[in-house]
């Protein structure tokens, strides 16, 4: 087996799009467990090829992979078909469907853009950090609900194809939301800066009066190497597996009104990581963080009012860093609202970029 990289030449002769290849790629040395394996093999039909990465669709999403780690590369038959998922892929268990450059990677690393990351695996994905009580499918068509909380919880997420026409899709969706008493909400996920209303849904639910409203920034970033920190005399930062007590004593009032549903929710989270912030031992601010499939979900991100402009939030979020790359998690994710102009800004100066947005949508008379 080589131990230098395949010369790029050959790899630019090889990596054509839509060949199908298998990549043996160097493991980065802060993904080496003692005494393991210090390569890994990759197998999937050529997506994107740039000068620094490929991209291959495999059976677990796209992959990146830089292209110095590639040590050796083969093409070899087209895979045969697979028959379709029995229930909607969204409620499965994943295995990693995303590998990346290690967390060493600085804050300064290539975004993680939609060209490298898609924005429905990027959606999906994002499920499992804010879990529904109850769900069905209409198709791809993922519906949710969680008693009213949180707007990710209670939406449809229309990624895909709902396997009906467009206005028939709408109308069972209005009819499982009213079924549980509450209004129809559909998330509409789209590229930066874009009009919902311009999609081909968003043209169907404006035609029906649809109102959308919330635009919401999905962020993301590298893990970057965070050395453990000690935190400061008067402001630290703990981590636990668990909400504790203090954990829930800095709640907003919105989650302590729908503690039981949240209570819940974060039970089907795991693993997950709860930072929580003091000032002179009083526990003053947290976050929560949801670690699955080589992502780090940064949610709940809450500081008391009385402690606010202290720097509460970038604590929590310098600690979020350092837990990532603690637990070797290369990539990192966040929703915010567009126009909360603070929190976006915080985010952007610790080198988080936005990789697309979306809209709720909802009709008229709710």
């Amino acid at each position: 087996m080589p131990s230098e990289p395949v010369s790029q030449s050959h790899l630019t002769e090889l990596l054509v799009p839509g060949t199908r290849v298998v990549l043996r790629c160097r493991l980065a040395s802060s993904q080496v467990e003692p005494g393991g394996p210090t390569l890994t093999d990759v197998v999937g039909d050529v997506a994107e090829v740039t000068a620094d990465a490929v991209v291959l669709d495999t059976r677990n999403g796209a992959v990146p992979v830089d292209r110095s780690s590639i040590v050796l590369a083969k093409r070899i038959p087209p895979a045969r078909p697979r028959r379709a998922p029995r229930s909607h892929p969204l409620l499965q268990p994943t295995r990693s469907r995303m590998t990346a450059s290690s967390p060493s990677d600085g804050p300064n690393s290539p975004s993680l853009g939609e060209e490298a990351v898609a924005r429905d695996l990027l959606e999906a994905l994002m499920v499992a950090g804010m879990p529904p009580l109850d769900s069905a499918h209409v198709g791809d068509w993922l519906l949710r609900a969680a008693n009213g909380y949180t707007g990710r919880a209670n939406s449809v997420l229309a990624v895909g194809d709902p396997g009906v026409p467009l206005d028939a899709a709408v109308e069972q969706v209005v009819a499982w939301y009213a079924e549980r008493d509450q209004p129809a909400l559909i998330q509409l996920p789209h590229a930066t800066d874009a009009d919902p209303a311009a999609s081909t849904l968003g043209s169907v639910l404006a035609q029906q009066d649809w109102h959308f409203f919330l635009r919401t920034s999905v962020m993301t970033r590298r893990t970057p190497n965070s050395e453990s920190a000690a935190n400061g005399a008067a402001l630290r930062v703990e981590v636990s597996d668990e909400p504790t007590d203090d954990w829930w004593h800095t709640a907003s009032s919105r989650a302590l009104a729908h503690r039981d549903t949240l209570g819940r929710m974060l039970e089907r989270v795991r693993p997950a990581a709860y930072l929580t912030a003091y000032l002179d031992d009083r526990p003053i601010g947290h976050l929560r963080l949801a670690l699955a499939d080589g992502w780090s979900g940064v949610f709940d991100v809450h500081t008391d009012p009385a402690a606010r402009g202290r720097g509460v939030a970038r604590a929590l979020m310098r600690q979020a860093e350092r837990t990532a790359s603690e637990r070797r998690i290369p990539l990192q994710y966040l929703q915010v609202a567009a126009d909360n102009h603070a929190a976006v800004g915080l985010y952007r100066s610790l080198g988080w970029q936005t990789h697309h947005e979306y809209h709720y949508a909802r009709p008229t008379d709710h």
